[in-house]
Parts: C-alpha cells; sequence; structure tokens
C-alpha cells in the first residue's frame, strides 16, 4: 500500500494499489478523519485535508474467502 500526495492538488492523498480493502485516515492537524473502501485497483484519491495524516489497512471480512497472506499496516505522512 502507498500514499502519495502532490503540492498541486492540496490536501488530496492518493492510495493504492490495492482493491478490497478499508483505509481508515485521520488528519492529526485538523481532526478530521474518516474511512475509504479501495475499489479501484489503481488508486483512490481521498480528500484528507493539509496536515499530518495517519491511517491503517483493514480488509474486510468476507465470509468463504481464504486470506493467503495478511500484514496489517499503518502509517503517517504530511499532506501539502
Amino acid at each position: 500500500m502507498t500514499a502519495t500526495t502532490d503540492p498541486v492538488t492540496p490536501g488530496v492523498t492518493r492510495v493504492g494499489p490495492y482493491a478490497g480493502v478499508f483505509v481508515h485516515w485521520r488528519n492529526i492537524s485538523t481532526g478530521e478523519g474518516g474511512i475509504t473502501y479501495l475499489d479501484n485497483p489503481g488508486g483512490t484519491q481521498v480528500r484528507t485535508g493539509s496536515g499530518t495524516v495517519v491511517a491503517t489497512v483493514t480488509v474486510p471480512d468476507q465470509a468463504g474467502t481464504r486470506v493467503i497472506a495478511l500484514v496489517p499496516g499503518a502509517g503517517a505522512w504530511y499532506v501539502p
């Protein structure tokens, strides 16, 4: 999972490249937060606002689906 920002689009983080996972994020500079379901393997843009953002990634429970490998993830980054 990657999170990228671009000064040309302030307040926006692009996350991906996976699909079928949730990204739980919080901008600790503003207090704003949310959950984004990634449904596009090419990546998804999230309006996080400018500031320091922290996030975790979780996989939804899907009955009958075998998960081969799962490594929980978390990260922090600055959004211009």
